[in-house]
């Protein structure tokens, strides 16, 4: 009816509204990197040095087991003044037992609590009384406790450790010392500081200073007072 021409042109209309019905298809997109994620993820080096950084942490609750063995050389006077007794020739020197406690960590700085025993300790040459009645000097033995003591750690997480320390407690001896009118009976205090080294997670060595005070706190009839300067080095065991 319409001829060839009409037919076309009706076919290619009706082709044309079809295909305005087919959902154009959208090509995946390719998913960017995430630029934050990428500049701050840490690399394999890094994970690798905060691992091994904390295997030198000392944890809450971590526990020590250590000995330390420590000589005074010389003696100090210039904390407590005159003596009432020569400090020439008197040296001093101990052997302990230590057993610790983490108690926690805070602003960068561990805090840790100490329990010592002295088992063996030395004044040597002490002042004592011999049996002419004359004074004269001689090697004086004692044995001693402190229960109270608190480390300060700086640096935990670092494999070297510097810290401060603290105790007090008290000491006898089977003469008296620094003097023989003092007692046998007297108390002891010593602050200092030193480094730590972490051989493992577990072993440690350490070196440091201790101003060792021993004195009767005047429940004597006199109260000399003796100061060691005390160098030491120690070992310990830790459970994580």
């Amino acid at each position: 009816m319409y001829g060839w021409t009409g037919r076309i042109a009706v076919f290619a209309v009706l082709l044309l509204g079809c295909s305005s019905y087919i959902p154009s298809q959208k090509l995946p997109e390719t998913n960017a990197p995430d630029q934050s994620t990428a500049q701050t993820a840490p690399s394999d080096v890094e994970l690798k040095k905060q691992d091994i950084e904390k295997n030198w942490t000392l944890t809450r609750g971590a526990k020590e087991f250590g000995f330390e063995l420590g000589f005074a050389p010389t003696q100090p006077t210039f904390f407590s003044g005159h003596k009432e007794y020569d400090t020439d020739g008197r040296k001093f020197m101990l052997g302990s037992l230590r057993f610790g406690r983490v108690i926690g960590t805070k602003k960068g700085i561990t805090y840790q609590y100490l329990f010592e025993i002295i088992p063996v300790s030395f004044a040597i040459d002490n002042e004592v009384l011999k049996r002419d009645g004359k004074d004269g000097r001689t090697d004086t033995y004692g044995f001693g406790i402190q229960p109270a003591g608190f480390r300060f750690i700086f640096r935990a997480h670092k494999r070297l450790k510097p810290y401060v320390q603290t105790g007090a407690g008290f000491i006898f001896t089977n003469k008296p010392i620094p003097v023989p009118e003092s007692l046998t009976y007297n108390f002891i205090g010593d602050f200092g500081g030193g480094v730590m080294y972490s051989f493992t997670r577990k072993r440690t060595v350490s070196f440091g200073y201790r101003y060792f005070h021993i004195s009767n706190m005047n429940i004597g009839k006199i109260n000399p007072g003796y100061n060691a300067n005390i160098f030491y080095l120690g070992y310990s065991l830790f459970s994580k």
